[in-house]
This record gives C-alpha cells, sequence and structure tokens, in this order.
C-alpha cells in the first residue's frame, strides 16, 4: 500500500463490486449500492456507462475477465465469502468488527446483519478523509461506524483502538481483506500479534493471502510487474499450511480455508467455470471460546 495515498488497488476492487452489483441477475453476487458512491469519478462513470448500455455489464463482466485472467471473477466472490463469514459472527453474538486496511470496504452501511455491531475501521488518513466525504449523507446499516485514522509506521493497532473505545474484553471479528500480499513478513506479523493481543477468546478472523503457486509461472510475472507498475508490489506469498502455523503460534485455529474454485458454488455453472483460485480465505477462531 502506499503511505499517504488511497491505494488504486482499493478503487478497481470498488469498481469491480459496483460492476457486480449492477449485473444482472445471473452475474450478480451481491449487493454493494454503495460502491458506486465511493468511487472516483472517472471509475464511477465507466461503471455508470457499462450499467446503462444494453449487454454492458456483461461485455465488462468478460472483457475484465479475460485481461485478468480470471482474477477479476474472484473478487465478487471474495467479499461474498467474507460477508458470510461475519455475519455468522454477528448471528452468535459478536458486536465488535474491525476493518484492517479498510479502504472502500463497505460493509457497515450494505449488510443489515451488522446491525447491533459496532464497526471500527482502521485505515490511513487520506483514505478515511475520501471515504467520510463519500457516506456523510449515507446513515450506515451497522450500529455504529468509528473511523480509527492510522500512521502504520509511527502508530500500533492496540493503541489507535484504544483511543476509540474498542473493548478487548469482548469477542470480535476482523477481517483483513486483499491487503497481506502486499505487505512484508514482519508487517504481517506485527499485525496479527495485535490482532491476537486484542481478540477474547473465541473471536474470529478473516484474511485473504496468495499462495506460492498462485498462477502459472509467466502469469505470476506479469500480475507482479503489473503490481509494480501501479506502486503496490507484492511481497507476500505462503501456503495454507504455513498460514495456519502462523496463526497457530497466536492462539487461532483454522476453521475454512479455500479458494475461488470454492466460492464460486454460489455462481452459474457456466460461469464458474472461468474463475481461477489466485487468492485464498483463511477463517480462524481464537482458541478457548
Amino acid at each position: 500500500m502506499r503511505p499517504g495515498n488511497r491505494s488504486r488497488t482499493s478503487d478497481w476492487v470498488a469498481a469491480l463490486r459496483a460492476l457486480y452489483s449492477e449485473a444482472p441477475p445471473d452475474l450478480a453476487i451481491f449487493d454493494d449500492a454503495v460502491a458506486l458512491r465511493l468511487l472516483p469519478p472517472g471509475l464511477g462513470a465507466l461503471v455508470r456507462g457499462a450499467a446503462r448500455a444494453p449487454f454492458g455489464t456483461r461485455l465488462a463482466h468478460r472483457l475484465i475477465g479475460s485481461a485478468t485472467r480470471g482474477l477479476s471473477y474472484g473478487v465478487p466472490l471474495r467479499t461474498a465469502a467474507i460477508d458470510d463469514a461475519v455475519t455468522r459472527a454477528a448471528e452468535s453474538g459478536v458486536r465488535q468488527l474491525v476493518v484492517l486496511g479498510a479502504g472502500l470496504d463497505a460493509r457497515a452501511w450494505r449488510m443489515p446483519s451488522l446491525r447491533e455491531v459496532t464497526v471500527f475501521e482502521l485505515d490511513h488518513p487520506d483514505t478515511q478523509g475520501f471515504k467520510r466525504e463519500g457516506t456523510r449523507e449515507l446513515p450506515p446499516l451497522a450500529q455504529e461506524v468509528r473511523f480509527c485514522s492510522i500512521d502504520f509506521e509511527r502508530q500500533t493497532i492496540p493503541e489507535v483502538l484504544g483511543q476509540h473505545a474498542f473493548d478487548p474484553s469482548a469477542r470480535s471479528v476482523w477481517v483483513w481483506e486483499g491487503v497481506t500480499m502486499y505487505l512484508t513478513a514482519e508487517a504481517i506479523d506485527a499485525t496479527l500479534d495485535a490482532v491476537a493481543e486484542l481478540s477474547k477468546a473465541g473471536s474470529t478472523l478473516a484474511m485473504t493471502y496468495l499462495p506460492r503457486e498462485y498462477a502459472s509461472p509467466w502469469l505470476r510475472t506479469v500480475s507482479e510487474v503489473g503490481a509494480m507498475w501501479i506502486g503496490e508490489a507484492l511481497r507476500f506469498q505462503e501456503d495454507p499450511h504455513e498460514i495456519a502455523a502462523r496463526l497457530k503460534q497466536r492462539s487461532f485455529e483454522v476453521e475454512q480455508d479455500d479458494s475461488a474454485t470454492e466460492w464460486a458454488e454460489r455462481w452459474p455453472p457456466r460461469e464458474a467455470r472461468r474463475v481461477r483460485p489466485f487468492e485464498r480465505l483463511t477463517v480462524a477462531r481464537r482458541a478457548g471460546g
């Protein structure tokens, strides 16, 4: 992630969420009407144009999917899979959701299951300033949203959450979506240490990551060059057993670890064939609860 600036990746992910929210029923995975409100003007215009044109959303779906070798198909599925984990936690009585590197995540404004949940969004002040403006007149569906601006080079997660009345004695659910691949192993360990420190037994962590063999060698090269070109180099890949071991060191037990091929079970069969398992999602529970 580029310190001091909004992430280009976050913008494009939000654009894909908005696109699929405008898609015909056989392509729509979930409804994120808020995403369109949060997009920069240029991207917003592209999505609106595609949605208004005959077959425009379907054509955009195909073109972007071909250009990304199926990567784009997994983005709405990934979000929906995490939504399921968050909803399960809320239904079990969890009343705190922490979104790490929240970007343009809109769960607090679109998920009715969060009506009794306080959402803590951690991100750089630049991103949060843009997001505050976009949601100024939009009431959240969550009980409350607390914007927790953080400079990761100078502040710690426990310090910042403590300033916003986060309760470590209560169970929580943590979402870390589409971020870890851009961080160093040291930064990931520091974040996981903070999550473990603040997580009561029974808390849930939902995090995505890239496995080492996330694509063919040539496509990995293309992905890494592309990521460097937009200023967000890919730095971290680990396989499921390594992620599980990293979490176990912090008393988290993996309950789910899957990829887009599993998420695509909710996708129409002819579309599921096009999905590629680039990224994985692990859902882990803090032991003892």
